[in-house]
């Protein structure tokens, strides 16, 4: 008898376990420029993210054309580098005091209408500052339902750590998907991507509106669920702990932000 029940649940469990499709994000960065890439980015098919740069020509109209397209959308919040790159509107860099630094991440998230979340661009230096990140993950900390995804630009990255300590979800990316610009590499390196979440059972990758990479989503993509991969927002994604011990919103000079304002 006692076999006989071990069998029948065993039955039970096995088919909900093997119906669990794998799960992918992929977050399209630097958009703000460009109309008509953002455009042909927004028409893609499925649940891709968008990453706005803040204060662009483009950025509001692309935000509110993917939100409009039922998309999430993140702010593209662009940080020093280790080469001294130019880096544009809302760029944090580590000469900023507190009360700058807090202002621009404000003013920044303020230009990119409908961001569920952040991303760094380039910040090869500022991301591997501790000091910096425990500002920016307070300050991102003091609007409700925001996350943050690490770019990771560079191996040193303290982004999550400091994120963890702030009580903030976040994640991080695993594959950049063209480094270059050219159709068979992005092909290889989404195959990489599907291979991360084969294994891990997730994974997120990082492209740009290059012509080769929106071709080769439009491609690819609408194949994942034929491989039983299913292709979500990164906030289905994001490491959602907390840690109660370290800190709290009072740190930042945000902290007259409402809680429940979510941008």
């Amino acid at each position: 008898m006692l076999r006989l029940i071990v069998l029948l649940c065993s039955m039970l469990v096995l088919p909900a376990t093997a119906q669990q499709p794998l799960r992918i994000a992929i977050i399209i960065d630097d958009l703000g420029n460009s109309l008509h890439l953002g455009r042909e980015a927004v028409e893609l098919p499925g649940a891709l993210m968008y990453s706005v740069l803040p204060k662009l020509p483009y950025s509001r109209e692309i935000a509110r054309r993917a939100y409009d397209s039922g998309k999430e959308v993140m702010l593209h919040l662009p940080m020093q580098t280790h080469d001294g790159r130019f880096l544009g509107p809302g760029g944090l860099h580590r000469a900023l005091s507190r009360k700058e630094f807090a202002r621009a991440v404000r003013a920044s998230l303020a230009a990119v209408p409908h961001v569920s979340g952040v991303n760094n661009h380039m910040g090869s230096l500022l991301t591997r500052d501790k000091a910096s990140m425990r500002w920016l993950m307070q300050d991102l900390s003091c609007f409700y339902g925001l996350y943050f995804v690490d770019s990771r630009t560079d191996v040193r990255t303290v982004a999550r750590e400091l994120a963890r300590e702030a009580g903030l979800a976040n994640a991080q990316r695993d594959v950049f998907l063209d480094n270059q610009q050219d159709p068979d590499y992005v092909r290889s390196q989404f195959r990489r991507l599907i291979a991360k979440a084969q294994e891990e059972g997730t994974a997120i990758g990082i492209g740009h509106p290059y012509p080769a990479t929106l071709a080769v989503l439009a491609e690819e993509l609408p194949r994942l669920a034929d491989q039983g991969i299913q292709l979500v927002p990164v906030s289905k994604l994001v490491e959602t702990q907390r840690n109660p011990n370290l800190w709290h919103a009072s740190s930042s000079p945000l902290q007259t932000v409402a809680k429940n304002s979510k941008r």
